[in-house]
């Protein structure tokens, strides 16, 4: 007489469909923990570089290795006593240009009023026009001015810890150039390592069952 069997677990085939799932939940997390493709690199950096959008001298460091830093903030100046006077110079050049066409619009005005003859109408609307452009340029200095300003001023890309700081105050860095390495603390690869380390461990536990109830 055959023996019975020594192990009777109902709905066996349950387990070895748990055990397949997590052996390919375990392949899918470690190649996201281990292998992990472009764009969720991308969508994931291990670090992220801070760098300046144009070249000059190191004004001020606002932050030091170990320190945690949160996204937009101001992390690194460049020297910009230049740029700034630069930019306080364009503010009157603006108003100046503001007022030669307000002078300009108004004698316009004055004229029509007064019924002046049309060669003295043309003459002075070319004169408005010629005062609204140069206006418009130099409010467009103005916003240039400020830009570059603005480009002296580094904002931290992601939030994180500082990982390491590549230079020192005084030193000239180049467009592009790495400032700070921040190590954005993403706990996306931690977490597929422990799942795939978990879905291991829960394959083996099914499929064990699995054999065990035949």
């Amino acid at each position: 007489m055959a023996n019975r069997r020594k192990y009777n677990i109902k709905g066996s085939k349950d387990f070895i469909v748990l055990a397949g799932i997590f052996f390919f939940l375990c392949l899918w997390s470690i190649k996201d923990a281990w292998y992990t493709s472009p764009k969720k690199l991308k969508e994931h950096p291990h670090e992220v570089m801070a760098s300046f959008e144009t070249s000059g001298s190191i004004g001020h460091l606002h932050l030091k290795q170990g320190d945690p830093v949160n996204e937009n903030q101001l992390i690194a100046e460049l020297r910009s006593v230049k740029k700034k006077e630069e930019f306080a110079a364009a503010k009157e050049a603006y108003k100046a240009a503001k007022q030669r066409h307000a002078l300009a619009d108004e004698a316009l005005r004055n004229a029509v009023k007064s019924g002046e003859d049309s060669a003295r109408l043309a003459e002075l609307s070319k004169e408005r026009d010629d005062a609204k452009a140069a206006m418009d340029a130099a409010l467009a200095e103005v916003d240039a001015a400020r830009d570059r300003i603005d480009a002296c001023r580094l904002l931290s890309p992601s939030k994180g810890v500082v990982k390491e700081v590549r230079v020192a105050v005084y030193d000239q860095v180049e467009a592009g150039e790495p400032v700070m390495v921040i190590d954005p603390k993403d706990h996306f690869y931690l977490f597929n390592k422990s799942l795939a380390i978990f879905s291991f461990i829960a394959f083996w536990v099914f499929l064990g069952i699995h054999i065990l109830a035949l």
